[in-house]
């Protein structure tokens, strides 16, 4: 998920991570923004395995995630045998493939196993994330129910040689590597659960949101984590919610946050620590919005700027027509708003895409100052404006490259990097209700994009367009697709990539 330019250069390695349907990648894998600049293009769209499921894929430069969740129940019903290479490949871990070249792509075995690492270190079958530490060490994580597992590589991805199964309890955990050996992991806790103490209004919810910190290659944890949630002074709940990421600047770690104000409407922000991280101060960017998926993302660039994009999840009021009764969608956007002072002041919110169509699950990734990409998933046009948990869309990936992007005149260029759909269906996002009422989960819950250390964009996703050969039908679980910039500007450095 995020980059480390030395490590690229020093290794050449792509890492690709997906749920079990997991999979890591190291190395190889109101205002509106207006203005175009010239265009991306990327390469060919390849399939990094056939035969094991990449839904929510991270990809990583030196470095996808494969869940139980993320089937696709259907596919399993109709299929006489499930997903056989599914079953003869599941080691309740995440899966993991290196590349060099971005072109050739290889499972981690450990042992000559079908399992990456071995399960000392890695328990869990869901919910990988990426990041790499100041020395170069790369981490990923997994989730077996009750414990997060934490584990690490010094070879970029090839093997992993430090880790332990049990980190914390919790659930969704997000990893951001900061000094050497030092990594920080926010999870939502079980005991945070049965505090109290949590946000639960509008759909979205914390567990009782956790950072934990392990200083020795991730061996260990620490056992008591830092709060990252809570009431402010006029009953706003916060929490931290998404993809943290360690400011090499400052010296601080940022989360994305979530706000829910007493009337119920959602807010947008980031929660940041103290240099030591013994606490953090959540800041809210834009108070009245709404939130289509389950968190926002940011990225940090070369400057210090903070980035927050979101999917707001506009409704027809008075309209029914959405799912179990609900409003009916209506169009709506994917936004992006920034911050120079670690969230003292905040730009105006911008709309990076409103296509008239239904746009969800940004990710972002920042270069030099002001450069950054973002991707997201849209319908089409003769779609609808579909309510995706129950109603079927052709969903495509979407890149928007950004020069400018905190003054008040950026320029941006938008590409259809795939140039097909990567999914034709529903898009449940209610995670384990989805298998038991037989919804498609397949892609999971978000998909993501990096830069390589050349500044081209590099874009993992989930796909769903290949058919069983022995039945012709679905396969119940997606396979991660990657895609590279092979054109266009870069975002670190200057000239075009090659």
């Amino acid at each position: 998920m995020g980059l480390s330019s030395r490590a690229f250069r020093t290794r050449s390695r792509l890492l690709l991570v997906s749920l079990l349907t997991a999979t890591a990648l190291t190395g190889v894998l109101s205002g509106s923004v207006g203005a175009r600049t010239s265009a991306p293009t990327f390469g060919v769209p390849l399939y990094v395995d056939q035969q094991l499921a990449g839904g929510e894929p991270e990809v990583f430069a030196d470095a996808m995630h494969e869940g139980t969740t993320h089937l696709y129940r259907d596919g399993i019903v109709n299929s006489p045998w499930g997903d056989f290479s599914f079953v003869s490949n599941y080691c309740n871990q995440v899966n993991v493939w290196t590349s060099t070249d971005g072109l050739n792509w290889f499972r981690d075995r450990y042992l000559d196993s079908p399992c990456p690492s071995t399960p000392a270190k890695n328990t869990g079958f869901s919910d990988p994330d990426l990041t790499q530490d100041a020395g170069g060490r790369v981490y990923n994580t997994g989730i077996d129910l009750v414990n997060d597992a934490l584990f690490s590589s010094a070879d970029g991805g090839q093997s992993w040689d430090k880790g332990t199964a049990d980190c914390h309890d919790g659930d969704r955990p997000w990893l951001a590597g900061a000094k050497t050996n030092q990594v920080y992991m926010g999870t939502n806790t079980v005991e945070g659960d049965l505090s109290g103490d949590t946000v639960t209004a509008s759909g979205v919810a914390s567990s009782g949101h956790m950072v934990f910190v392990s200083n020795d290659g991730g061996e260990t944890c620490n056992a008591i984590g830092v709060k990252d949630y809570g009431s402010l002074p006029d009953g706003t709940g916060y929490s931290g919610f998404g993809k943290p990421y360690y400011d090499k600047l400052a010296h601080v770690l940022v989360e994305p946050a979530v706000f829910v104000h007493p009337d119920g409407t959602t807010g947008i922000g980031i929660s940041v620590s103290n240099q030591a991280v013994t606490a953090f101060t959540p800041h809210e960017a834009v108070a009245n919005t709404s939130l289509y998926g389950h968190w926002p993302a940011i990225a940090i660039d070369s400057a210090g700027a903070v980035y927050v994009v979101w999917d707001t999840n506009d409704r027809q009021a008075g309209v029914t027509g959405g799912c179990s009764g609900a409003q009916a969608p209506a169009a709506n956007s994917i936004m992006l708003v920034s911050t120079r002072d670690l969230g003292k002041s905040w730009s105006a919110p911008a709309a990076v895409a409103h296509p008239g169509t239904r746009v969800f699950w940004p990710w972002i990734a920042a270069g030099d100052a002001g450069k950054v990409s973002i991707v997201w998933y849209q319908t089409e046009p003769q779609d609808g404006e579909p309510d995706l948990d129950c109603q079927p869309g052709h969903i495509h990936v979407m890149e928007a490259s950004l020069t400018g992007a905190t003054s008040k005149t950026p320029q941006k260029s938008v590409v259809d990097a795939v140039g097909r759909p990567v999914h034709i269906g529903q898009v449940c996002q209610g995670g384990t209700t989805c298998v038991a009422t037989g919804q498609d989960r397949r892609l999971g819950d978000y998909f993501t994009n990096a830069l390589d250390a050349h500044g081209c964009v590099l874009i993992a996703t989930g796909d769903t367009r290949l058919a069983d050969p022995l039945t012709g039908g679905p396969y119940p679980t997606s396979r991660p697709l990657f895609l590279r910039q092979n054109g266009g500007p870069r975002l670190i450095g200057s000239g075009s990539c090659p």
